[in-house]
């Protein structure tokens, strides 16, 4: 579950405008200067994303 920055709600919202940090927030916290664009579908939860580097595969060296 996601939970909201400004409280121990679950999030309905991740505002992951281009340039900022993600920001996850319940419908209460939301700003609102951000509804309308919420309420038009501009901020889908974002689920937490596993922040793992991913591993390098090894590749065969080809013998000539």
């Amino acid at each position: 579950m996601v939970k909201c920055a400004n409280c121990e709600n679950p999030a309905n919202y991740t505002n992951a405008d281009p340039g900022t940090n993600p920001v996850n927030y319940c419908a209460k916290c939301l700003p609102l200067w951000l509804r309308d664009r919420a309420s038009q579908g501009h901020f889908p939860l974002v689920e937490a994303i596993d922040e793992e580097k991913p591993k390098k595969k090894k590749t065969a060296k080809s013998a000539k």
